[in-house]
């Protein structure tokens, strides 16, 4: 009797009557052990990406103006149109009255809240963005550079980020509530600093044109000259440099013209997270594949 209930050593019989190939089991453990690799790796190309302060503001960025842009994309009339055609075509396939839908617009987006979240949060990490430029600032009187045109076009471009960085961080301020209205109201209030804060980085912006012009100049004259293999190795990279930097102004001018002026210059709402995102996408793509 005793033996009778010893547990047995077989393994049980599915009720099918045959145990699952150990292949099938084996291909699944290996499809999700690949999968959780992939998956940590991506993690710690994140977590490499956000270590920085400027990583994080680009991550920001990223997640802003997509955002920005897939809510216009969703609320545009051809996405609109498409939706109620497929809709309209799922109810005549499936036999059902073609009834209005009871579904309305929500007023407030989540894309459009998310969006200006990280919005606020890039404004809460550029704070800290006066340290660097004063840094920028002593490293350049330091050692100057030697073309004599670039050096004087840097000290314009870092007048001109002062007054953007200092401004909005006190406009910032002052809507949070940490900096008091009456403050900042004989300067004509949150809204003229931030202006002002605009049209300084609008500044850099045009006197970025100008610092590319002459970089391709100096760039010229020492290819005209003759390089050596590590010397023209170095010129190939300034162009890719000079490039991705002419695409980032090119895009940004436009908008930062459009918010330096109180009514703007027409420039389309539903544009601006794509054009906010083309800005920074070769830098973004540069620095998502540093992380390799």
């Amino acid at each position: 009797m005793a033996d009778d209930k010893a547990p047995s050593t077989e393994k049980p019989v599915p009720a099918g009557g045959n145990s699952p190939p150990a292949t099938t089991t084996e291909a699944t453990q290996r499809r999700l052990l690949a999968a959780l690799r992939t998956v940590d790796k991506l993690n710690g190309r994140l977590d490499k990406l956000v270590s920085t302060a400027s990583g994080q503001e680009r991550a920001f960025a990223f997640v802003q103006y997509i955002s920005h842009a897939l809510h216009h994309t969703l609320a545009s009339a051809p996405w609109i149109a498409l939706q109620t055609r497929l809709g309209l075509l799922a109810r005549v396939r499936s036999g059902s009255s073609a009834e209005k839908s009871s579904s309305t617009p929500t007023q407030t987006s989540p894309l459009l809240t998310l969006a200006g979240l990280m919005s606020q949060a890039r404004y809460t990490l550029r704070l800290l963005g006066l340290p660097p430029l004063i840094s920028w600032a002593s490293e350049t009187l330091k050692s100057p550079p030697s073309d004599t045109i670039m050096y004087v076009l840097t000290l314009l471009q870092i007048v001109s980020n002062l007054i953007y960085q200092s401004l909005e961080n006190i406009s910032f301020l002052a809507t949070q509530g940490v900096i008091p209205k009456r403050v900042i109201d004989r300067w004509g209030g949150a809204g003229k600093l931030g202006l002002w804060s605009t049209r300084g980085w609008l500044g850099h912006i045009l006197l970025q044109y100008f610092v590319l012009w002459r970089a391709r100049e100096l760039r010229n004259n020492a290819q005209a000259e003759g390089a050596s293999k590590e010397k023209q190795a170095e010129l190939n990279a300034e162009v890719r440099a000079w490039k991705k930097s002419l695409v980032n102004n090119a895009c940004w001018t436009p908008l930062c013209l459009h918010w330096s002026f109180e009514d703007g210059i027409g420039f389309p709402a539903h544009l601006v997270g794509y054009v906010s995102f083309a800005a920074g996408a070769w830098g973004f793509s540069d620095l998502w594949a540093s992380t390799l």
